[in-house]
């Protein structure tokens, strides 16, 4: 029995976060009941990458749920909606805020139909304050959260994280909230309301930085790929233009390091000192790209690896793909796409010895609505087929 099971959550989710969330706890067990409109389902089925004219996007966040279509503009589909809140433990929502109030299931409408019912709402800027009703995407959510000034370099200016970190980030904690407010239902029988925030998402990752201006004043600088307290640390070219990563900042990898290197100049005595290395960073890093650039950057890991530093190459997805350690933690797994064949996505990261994750491809548009609707709402076939009939789903 897996950790969730006998939990429903209904995913009105749209796009990364809120799918992303229902997806982990589908891949826990729970009964996650992916609601589409009928005919093209969300809007990111129209969205690439493409593999035979399907789209990758919806199978990467929609993977171990069940499809169901209702038309929610209709009274009979908004009806067919409650009744499937009224027999579920929670729903997952990234409207914008006021959204399900116009639409007449927002929390306090829900909770009179089913007072256990918790309800997730995930939008940019959270359901109350100033700036509640902006709109926001991911890139939003990290320049307003303090990601955009800390990353980059002072010549490149900010630069965002390489893939959607504030949708993914507020689909964990919406996840960590939900799982929160189950078990607070199993003490006191009441659900909850759950409002989260992608730009509350980012600041609340911000590291030291909070306290550290909060108590010196201290704006952080960019500083690329360096670490600001230790020295070297960074990511280092090679002459076959690959990359490695290495962190030689405490004394004994920079002594491990040294002895690599073999160059005379780094056993200056200000050097010594953790601080000294610090206050002397250029002509520190500069003895030791000097050394990254006359090795491939497989010899430059190999070398490093048996000298006891810590190093790691640059992984492209290529690399990804290549590596034997992802291969074998089983980070990335074959699924079919409807229409379109096996596809590879990256799997759970998740290895839980009494709830091992398994998976299922993600679900086509309705794939499911005779199933649900039979099962959990005991609809007849004719009564199934006459909402198919008039669009209902």
């Amino acid at each position: 029995m897996k950790p969730l099971e006998g939990i429903r959550v209904v995913d009105l989710g749209r796009f990364v976060s809120a799918p992303f969330c229902g997806m982990l706890l589908a891949d826990m067990g729970a009964e996650v009941i992916k609601v589409e409109r009928p005919g093209r389902g969300e809007d990111a089925r129209a969205l690439g990458p493409f593999m035979n004219g399907e789209s990758l996007y919806v199978p990467t966040f929609n993977r171990n749920k069940k499809g169901v279509t209702i038309q929610t503009r209709s009274p009979e589909g908004m009806q067919l909606l409650k009744d499937l809140i009224k027999e579920s433990d929670v729903v997952i929502e990234n409207y914008r805020p006021g959204t399900i109030k116009k639409m007449g299931i927002s929390y306090e409408d829900l909770k009179e139909i089913n007072p256990r019912i918790i309800v997730a709402s995930i939008s940019g800027f959270g359901q109350t304050g100033p700036d509640a009703l902006r709109p926001a995407f991911d890139p939003v959510a990290q320049a307003v959260g303090g990601l955009y000034a800390i990353s980059g370099t002072e010549e490149s200016g900010p630069v965002a994280a390489g893939t959607v970190i504030s949708d993914l980030s507020t689909g964990l904690y919406t996840a960590y909230a939900i799982l929160a407010a189950i078990l607070q239902r199993n003490q006191t029988g009441k659900g909850q309301y759950i409002d989260i925030s992608m730009v509350d998402c980012m600041v609340s990752m911000m590291h030291t930085y909070v306290a550290n201006y909060s108590a010196n004043g201290v704006i952080p600088t960019r500083h690329g790929n360096t670490d600001p307290l230790s020295v070297p640390a960074d990511c280092y070219k090679t002459k076959d233009g690959g990359y490695v990563v290495m962190h030689a900042g405490e004394d004994k990898s920079y002594e491990l390091l040294k002895k690599l290197i073999g160059n005379p100049a780094m056993d200056d005595p200000k050097f010594d000192t953790h601080q000294g290395r610090v206050d002397y960073r250029d002509e520190v890093e500069g003895y030791v790209r000097e050394w990254f650039m006359t090795k491939t950057a497989a010899e430059a890991e190999k070398e490093l690896v048996e000298a006891g530093i810590i190093t790691a190459p640059v992984n492209d997805m290529a690399g990804i793909f290549a590596s034997e350690q992802i291969r074998f933690r089983g980070d990335l797994v074959e699924m079919e796409v409807p229409g379109a064949g096996m596809c590879t996505f990256q799997g759970s990261p998740l290895h839980m010895s009494e709830a091992p994750v398994t998976y299922t491809r993600a679900p086509k548009i309705g794939e499911h609505n005779d199933e649900i609707l039979a099962q959990v709402l005991g609809k007849s076939a004719e009564e199934i087929a006459a909402y198919k009939e008039q669009g209902t789903i």
